[in-house]
C-alpha cells in the first residue's frame, strides 16, 4: 500500500510540474500522452487536484491553481535565503527595470526560489519553483563556476548537453573555459543561450562559510541588456554581495 501511495503522489507531482512548465496550460489528453499514463487515471488526478485548488480548469485546459501560489509564498517565507534577499531583489529590479531571479542548486539543476518582475517584462519560462539547467542559465553558470572543484567536476560529468538555442554551449571543454572566465570577472552571462532573445547577467551569493548559497540575476530583452552589460553586472554583483553579507 505504501508503494502504491508513493506512486500516486509521484504521478501527481509529475503532473503538476508538467502543467507548470507549459506556457498556457494543457488539456487532459495532452498530459496523459506526455506522461504515458491512462487517460482515465490522469482525469481522476486532475479532478482531485482541481477540487483542492492545486489546478484550475478553464474549458478543459488545466493551469496551476491558487493553492500552489499560497504554498509557494509560504515556501518563500520559510526559506532564509529568499526571505533575506527579497527586499534587495526588489530594489535591483526597480533600479534596472528588469526581472530579477534568485536561484539555488538542487541536485544537478538550479531551482528558482524568488522572482521580481520588472517594468519591462519579457516572456520567460523561469518561474518560482521551476528548475533550469546549469550549463546555459546565468544563475546556473554563476553557481557552477564557484563550487569546489570536486563538486563542480562531478556535476560537469553528469550534464547531458542539449542545445536550447543556437547559442547554447554544448560541450564540456567550452563550458569549463566559460566557467574560468566567470571566476575571473565575478559574474556570468547568459547570452540568449537558454531562451531566444533573453539576455541575463548573474552573480553568486555566498553563505557564512564561503560556499555558494545561490545566485541572483537580472534578465530581459537582449535589446536592452547586451549593450549595458557592464553596468548591469556591477548592479547584480553589488546586490549579490549585499545578500551574502546578510547570510553571515
Amino acid at each position: 500500500m505504501a508503494k502504491d501511495g508513493e506512486k500516486t503522489i509521484g504521478k501527481g507531482l509529475e503532473l503538476l510540474e508538467l502543467v507548470g512548465r507549459s506556457r498556457n496550460g494543457l488539456r487532459g489528453k495532452e498530459i496523459a500522452e506526455t506522461l504515458g499514463l491512462p487517460v482515465s487515471t490522469v482525469f481522476r488526478q486532475l479532478k482531485f487536484l482541481a477540487e483542492r485548488g492545486f489546478l484550475r480548469n478553464a474549458d478543459g485546459v488545466y493551469t496551476l491553481g491558487g493553492a500552489l501560489i499560497r504554498l509557494g509564498n509560504a515556501a518563500m517565507r520559510q526559506n532564509p535565503l529568499s526571505r533575506l534577499a527579497h527586499p534587495l531583489l526588489a530594489a535591483l529590479s526597480e533600479a534596472t527595470c528588469e526581472t530579477v531571479h534568485l536561484a539555488e542548486l538542487r541536485g544537478g539543476s538550479v531551482v528558482y526560489i524568488d522572482k521580481v518582475e520588472g517594468s519591462r517584462p519579457v516572456r520567460m519560462g523561469a518561474m518560482i519553483g521551476n528548475t533550469g539547467p546549469l550549463y546555459c542559465t546565468g544563475v546556473g553558470k554563476a553557481i557552477l563556476a564557484f563550487l569546489p572543484e570536486a563538486e563542480r567536476g562531478r556535476l560537469l560529468a553528469e550534464i547531458v548537453f542539449t542545445a536550447c538555442t543556437p547559442k547554447t554551449i554544448t560541450g564540456r571543454e567550452e563550458l569549463e573555459t566559460e566557467l574560468a572566465g566567470i571566476r575571473c570577472r565575478g559574474y556570468a552571462v547568459d547570452d540568449c543561450e537558454h531562451e531566444p532573445g533573453v539576455f541575463c547577467v548573474a552573480a553568486p551569493v555566498f553563505d557564512s562559510l564561503g560556499g555558494v548559497a545561490g545566485a541572483v540575476s537580472v534578465s530581459g530583452s537582449e535589446l536592452y541588456l547586451r549593450d549595458g552589460q557592464e553596468c548591469i553586472a556591477a548592479q547584480v554583483t553589488a546586490a549579490a554581495q549585499s545578500i551574502s553579507k546578510l547570510l553571515r
